[in-house]
């Protein structure tokens, strides 16, 4: 059995978290999400990495008290196949009543996206994507883990959804 060595190993790692920043920045841009954030499942061993992809600007990991920036639009990784996506206007809510009015079918769409990217990544891994509203100060947050339900966020309220939602 061939051992790695410490800089096939690092060159791999860094190659690995290059391809991860521009799948958050595509996925960001093909749904029109303000952000994305992956909580990367490392092993029971090591912290999970943090990887904040905003739509703009520079992508922040995060493992532990270190945090670091790139330049995902520079960098030359391919992104991971990106599930079927598309940007949809901003959600119509009624924070006082936690209703999302519109655009009908728009939620299951996000959610279901969310949902297949998270599951490209390994373990426990958790992708939060975060969309706009029409209500400036209360974006929608779509959060999926493999195997659990979809949690929704709508300001402060926080909604576990029924297992197997969205329906394929």
């Amino acid at each position: 059995m061939e051992e790695t060595s410490p800089t096939a190993a690092a060159e791999e790692a860094r190659e690995r978290i290059a391809q991860i920043a521009v799948t958050l920045r595509a996925f960001v841009h093909a749904s029109g999400a303000l952000e994305a954030t992956l909580l990367l499942d490392q092993g029971s061993e090591v912290p999970p990495l943090v990887v904040e992809c905003p739509a703009v600007g520079p992508v922040l990991l995060g493992e532990g008290e270190e945090v670091v920036q790139l330049d995902a639009d520079r960098l030359a990784a391919q992104p991971l196949p990106l599930p079927e996506v598309r940007a949809l206007p901003p959600f119509e809510v009624d924070v006082v009543r936690a209703e999302i009015t519109a655009p009908l079918g728009g939620i299951e769409h996000q959610a279901r996206a969310v949902r297949e990217l998270v599951d490209v990544f390994p373990g426990r891994s958790v992708l939060a994507a975060v969309f706009a509203t029409t209500d400036p100060e209360t974006p929608l947050q779509i959060a999926a883990r493999t195997d659990d339900p979809i949690v929704l966020v709508l300001g402060e309220e926080q909604y576990e959804m029924a297992p197997n939602w969205p329906p394929a």
